[in-house]
């Protein structure tokens, strides 16, 4: 009895539930703590009532499995998950045949509550069954994204050739008229712009397949000798129009002074996105400043870089500062696309550059692009 007494006393500090089971005759010979507090004194019930509440000896007893075949302990544990529907809980529950004190042998089983993990295990394959038709629906979005891009990029092809044409004569035209007719000076200079125009409309066009490539990580810089400051002084006399339609004074300076006859700066890199970089910058510059307003592209040449300063009259919305060189960001601009600044921002980072805001002083609107010279990393 004794020695018996010490069995139970262990098993009821166990927080688990655990009973013994006479193999022969299924009789609850012993329960814990656990399940007295649950299920009151059942001893010498049968266990598939008590605990299972079944009329006949339960289908997953591993009884057979933990005993000789002359019904001794053969030395097992059988370890197995079940879910009771009595009490609507799982367990995971480890059976084995021993010796009782009594002389009869039994079978002591270790019910542990498993069920919480059981429900986060079905939350997790819930979720991961849901992941796997959201990754299917993706991939078949991501298909037709591409299909879609494909098709795009086919139009623009078709409508990129289809332009050329009519600009041809845009570019071709001014030329007949400068050469054949006696244009007085001022009708001549207009002729001028309308041919510089076009042919910003050309490069603009040539351009756009060269975003694309940007944007895919396709587009390799091949740099070349080019005077940038040339480049920035060109690309104002050719908006210098549209600022004086608009009241505003645009001009090029050279590290903050009148740029003086004959200046160069050299610098290796890719005019074709220069340029376009340039004039984004510049026609953004000029919407966003008032009438009267000065726009100004400050070259600032350096040992290592070279900087283009671009200032203006005027503020950017504070909503959207953090957000400048994002794609389509734009607010408060009539017909804006929101696509100058980010094909700037492009532009800028393919010469291994940088492009960045600088709203410091109120009222004013600072654009600085660096971009390092060949061979030398932006600091």
């Amino acid at each position: 009895m004794l020695e018996s007494a010490l069995l139970q006393t262990h098993f009821d500090v166990i927080p688990f539930g655990i009973y013994v089971v006479d193999v022969a005759t299924y009789e609850l010979v012993f329960i814990n703590r656990h399940y007295r507090e649950s299920l009151g004194p059942v001893e010498g019930g049968a266990c598939y009532k008590v605990l299972y509440d079944n009329d006949a000896p339960c289908l997953h007893c591993r009884i057979p499995q933990v005993l000789t075949a002359e019904g001794m302990p053969n030395g097992q544990t059988a370890i197995y998950d079940y879910y009771n529907e009595r009490d609507e809980k799982w367990a995971q529950i480890q059976e084995k045949a021993m010796g009782w004190p009594d002389g009869r042998v039994v079978k002591y089983a270790i019910a542990v509550d498993i069920s919480q993990l059981k429900d986060t295990q079905n939350r997790l394959a819930e979720a991961h069954a849901e992941l796997a038709i959201r990754n299917r629906e993706l991939a078949r979005q991501n298909t037709a994204l591409m299909a879609n891009m494909d098709l795009r990029e086919h139009v623009e092809r078709i409508a990129r050739h289809d332009l050329k044409a009519p600009l041809s004569a845009l570019i071709g035209l001014p030329q007949v008229l400068q050469e054949n007719y006696d244009l007085p000076p001022e009708a001549a200079h207009i002729v001028g712009l309308i041919e510089q125009a076009a042919h910003s409309m050309l490069d603009m066009l040539n351009q756009s397949l060269v975003l694309y490539r940007l944007e895919t990580g396709a587009f390799v810089l091949t740099p070349h000798p080019l005077d940038i400051l040339d480049l920035a002084s060109r690309t104002c006399a050719r908006l210098c129009a549209m600022a004086i339609s608009r009241g505003r004074t645009l001009e090029t300076t050279l590290s903050g002074g009148a740029v003086p006859a004959g200046a160069r700066v050299e610098y290796a890199g890719d005019d074709l996105l220069l340029g376009p970089m340039l004039q984004n910058l510049l026609v953004n510059a000029l919407e966003a400043s008032p009438d009267g307003g000065r726009v100004a592209v400050d070259v600032q040449p350096g040992p290592q870089a070279i900087r283009l300063v671009v200032t203006n009259v005027g503020e950017v919305p504070p909503e959207i500062r953090s957000r400048m060189f994002d794609k389509y960001v734009t607010v408060g601009k009539r017909g804006g696309t929101g696509l100058g600044a980010y094909s700037a921002a492009l532009a800028a980072k393919a010469h291994g550059g940088d492009i960045a805001l600088d709203a410091g002083v109120p009222g004013h609107t600072t654009i600085i692009v660096t971009l390092p010279r060949v061979g030398v990393a932006v600091a």
